[in-house]
């Protein structure tokens, strides 16, 4: 009974709670209980349901990336990309932390990617050289806290964005991808496997043509 009363509490909160075993992890439909599957789902469900979405379509199937990344019908553009970012750099973190054992200031002390590319860091102001991983954790810092400033982006919000907040995102995806190619120029073996099972780049690609965010420098082949 207290096994059922627990699922059904994660269920409705969508949350791993306390003590969840692992075959139960996410164990929800991506629908919090009790709310409309309607047109305007997104809006009266709480101010994470659209990234608790996109997260339902990638655990269902993250190979599917153009029903992953598809903007529904009752949700803003803007809100859309803005949450797909969001869940990439949760998804990047994971990469980054996977990469450091092979990838430290002795053995890449540049941010490389390939041997033609080399990038500078500029989060704490001056752009300077820094090792391949510092550069790796501080844009994704420096852009998790940018991507969750109230200024710019107010919770909840199901409307177009400001123009500076816009601008954030494309300068978010573009220095972000920048790890990617690192890590595919660089540790190409690591980087398809976790490709082939994340799908990461093939939905930053998706988005980035669908918005036209950014150029992808270098490119990424696959």
């Amino acid at each position: 009974d207290n096994l059922c009363r627990h699922q059904r509490m994660a269920s409705s909160l969508r949350r791993n709670l306390p003590g969840t075993k692992r075959a139960a992890l996410f164990a929800w439909n991506g629908k919090p209980e009790g709310k409309s599957s309607g047109p305007e789902e997104f809006k009266h469900s709480g101010q994470y349901s659209v990234q608790e979405h996109i997260q339902a379509l990638i655990r269902a199937d993250p190979k599917n990336v153009e029903k992953i990344c598809s903007c529904p019908d009752s949700v803003h553009p803007d809100e859309w990309l803005y949450e797909h970012l969001r869940q990439f750099m949760v998804e990047l973190n994971v990469l980054i932390v996977q990469l450091s054992p092979n990838c430290d200031s002795t053995t890449f002390p540049k941010m490389t990617a390939g041997d033609a590319c080399e990038f500078l860091s500029a989060c704490d102001g001056e752009p300077k050289m820094v090792s391949a991983i510092d550069y790796c954790c501080h844009n994704l810092d420096f852009y998790i806290a940018s991507l969750n400033r109230n200024k710019n982006f107010p919770r909840p919000h199901h409307g177009a964005l400001p123009k500076k907040a816009s601008k954030e995102m494309k300068e978010a995806t573009k220095r972000l991808y920048r790890v990617m190619a690192h890590a595919y120029y660089h540790h190409k073996d690591f980087f398809m496997n976790f490709e082939e099972k994340t799908h990461l780049y093939r939905r930053l690609a998706a988005l980035n043509k669908g918005y036209q965010l950014t150029r992808f420098t270098p490119p990424i082949q696959l």
